[in-house]
């Protein structure tokens, strides 16, 4: 995979140990220039991280949820690089800036405010910047987009996770009806759909989940980022409105307690 001379906006890379950061790092790696943002100005420590590594990467603090800023970000993004050919939707799930918890709440004890705001950092995010930056890749007849959806909401799910759940599939829903809108003018939109994935923000129960899986540990990051560097990927060409489980096999097994009994 040659990504030299390409320009890659990664969104939600914020944290040193989340999905976004590890995407960012590898795209660097085989030669993209980076763009990352997240809504604190802790993104120009990731960015620092790369510059040091050797990346022609800046970063860029933006609340995504703001459609005016979100436009504001692209052109910056333009105006440094001249060109944006991939996009890397992984803001969502939680904002150091508003730590809002949404997931723990029976749907009957969630308010209209803790919805809206669940759905707003997911789902509307990634139509704000997919928006933004769609014209320009139409114009280029160029693109790849990648959303980082979730196993939870297109596969499975968990209780009280009902504004998460219906925000990934909503991601997915609009990674599929998007390909098809796209198809012919070069760009392709695919999904990535994590599982128990070890990050700064994971529980203790989380990670318990991730030793039941059949692989037996939780994912890393950089696993993720290694699927949509490929979809992002120039040579991925005829692959578009896919979603890509990175789960180490856990949705596909029915048992799923600890190992002894069947494995």
């Amino acid at each position: 995979m040659n990504f030299s001379g390409k320009v890659a906006l990664i969104t939600g890379a914020g944290s040193p140990q989340g999905i976004g950061f590890a995407t960012a790092r590898l795209l660097a790696q085989q030669g993209t220039k980076i763009a990352i943002t997240s809504t604190t100005e802790r993104i120009q420590e990731r960015a620092h991280e790369l510059a040091a590594a050797g990346a022609d990467v800046f970063g860029l603090p933006a609340d995504l949820r703001d459609h005016a800023r979100t436009k504001a970000l692209v052109q910056e993004v333009l105006s440094r690089y001249g060109r944006l050919d991939i996009l890397v939707n992984n803001a969502g799930m939680t904002q150091v800036s508003n730590p809002t918890e949404t997931t723990s709440l029976p749907l009957a004890e969630l308010s209209e405010l803790e919805w809206d705001y669940g759905i707003a950092i997911t789902l509307k995010t990634a139509f704000n910047i997919t928006k933004a930056v769609l014209p320009f890749m139409l114009a280029a007849k160029y693109g790849r987009i990648v959303n980082v959806s979730s196993v939870t909401g297109p596969i499975v799910s968990n209780p009280r996770e009902t504004v998460y759940s219906a925000a990934k599939a909503g991601m997915v829903g609009l990674t599929r009806s998007l390909a098809l809108e796209v198809a012919r003018q070069g760009i392709t939109v695919n999904a990535v759909a994590p599982g128990w994935i070890e990050t700064a923000s994971s529980t203790e129960h989380e990670i318990i989940a991730g030793q039941n899986t059949p692989v037996g540990r939780p994912g890393r990051p950089d696993e993720v980022a290694a699927a949509i560097a490929f979809l992002a990927a120039e040579s991925a060409s005829y692959l578009t409105g896919q979603l890509i489980v990175v789960d180490g096999g856990n949705s596909i097994q029915e048992y799923k307690g600890p190992p002894a009994s069947y494995y």
